[in-house]
């Protein structure tokens, strides 16, 4: 299929200058993203993002003087912040805690950043990680051709685990739409994807992978090596309060997921396709 107007662009750190796309996916895989998947896959409702542990506990207490019961949740250097009711690990997120609080207010180092950088250009945004990388590529793809990709990084700097998630989402793009035109940053997300044989063990090596197993939180870097699990896509959406808000809710399903004909499974081989 012909793809030739089709481009993607990557900005490999939330400290970079983002140029202009018609929409974009951020990416923040360990784990600011996996958990908002996970919230909505729960069956969350609302998910705010906040730029800090304190405009979080800030917005919540708006939240509740409006009649809800958000659930405050997030991170900061991995461990959930003073006051928080949980922290940033998707394995803590369940069905029952989404029914007793389907709003949540959500701060991290990077990840919901990131996302309140996205929403300041004013083009759609969306939450990718690799449990939904199929899905989140066609909810971007009904939005327009020039596809941006946002990874949050690490201290401000490019991360190997958020570029091997970025060059899975091109992948994916690519098996779809061969002449698809990446930019720089895209190739170089896409070759971090070709040169890791294994994505699991290849997440796993990753600065920030290695610190999570360290404290305590290598299961969290199993569910978010899952790719393509789960259909939902969180959504950013600008509220009706008077107040200056962004929300994230679950996207409309009316676009559908980008297939795939290659198995994430059998990566390896894919690799000696490409070559």
């Amino acid at each position: 299929m012909a793809g030739t107007s089709k481009s993607v662009q990557v900005v490999l750190s939330r400290s970079e200058r983002l140029p202009e796309v018609d929409v974009w996916l951020i990416i923040d895989i360990l784990r600011a993203t996996t958990v908002m998947v996970s919230w909505f896959a729960a069956g969350g409702e609302e998910l705010y993002p906040a730029a800090s542990a304190r405009a979080a506990r800030e917005l919540a207490e708006s939240l509740r003087r409006e009649g809800k019961s958000p659930l405050l949740m997030g991170e900061r250097n991995a461990v959930a912040p003073e006051g928080f009711d949980l922290g940033n690990s998707p394995l803590d997120i369940t069905p029952e805690l989404a029914r007793e609080h389907p709003c949540a207010v959500m701060a991290t180092t990077n990840g919901t950043k990131a996302i309140l950088k996205a929403a300041s250009t004013g083009a759609p945004v969306f939450a990718a990680c690799a449990r939904n990388a199929p899905a989140a590529l066609g909810a971007a793809l009904a939005r327009g051709n020039r596809v941006g990709i946002l990874c949050s990084g690490r201290e401000e700097r490019p991360s190997w685990d958020d570029a091997l998630c970025a060059g899975l989402l091109i992948a994916c793009l690519k098996e779809y739409f061969p002449e698809i035109r990446l930019t720089d940053g895209a190739r170089l997300a896409h070759l971090t994807w070709l040169t890791s044989k294994d994505f699991k063990s290849s997440l796993r090596s990753a600065d920030h992978a290695v610190f999570l197993e360290k404290i305590g939180y290598g299961g969290d870097l199993d569910f978010a090596a899952e790719i393509g699990v789960t259909h939902v896509v969180p959504e950013l959406r600008e509220t009706s309060s008077d107040s200056p808000r962004v929300v994230l809710r679950r996207a409309e399903s009316g676009a559908k997921p980008l297939p795939t004909s290659w198995s994430y499974e059998k990566h390896e081989n894919m690799i000696g396709d490409s070559k």
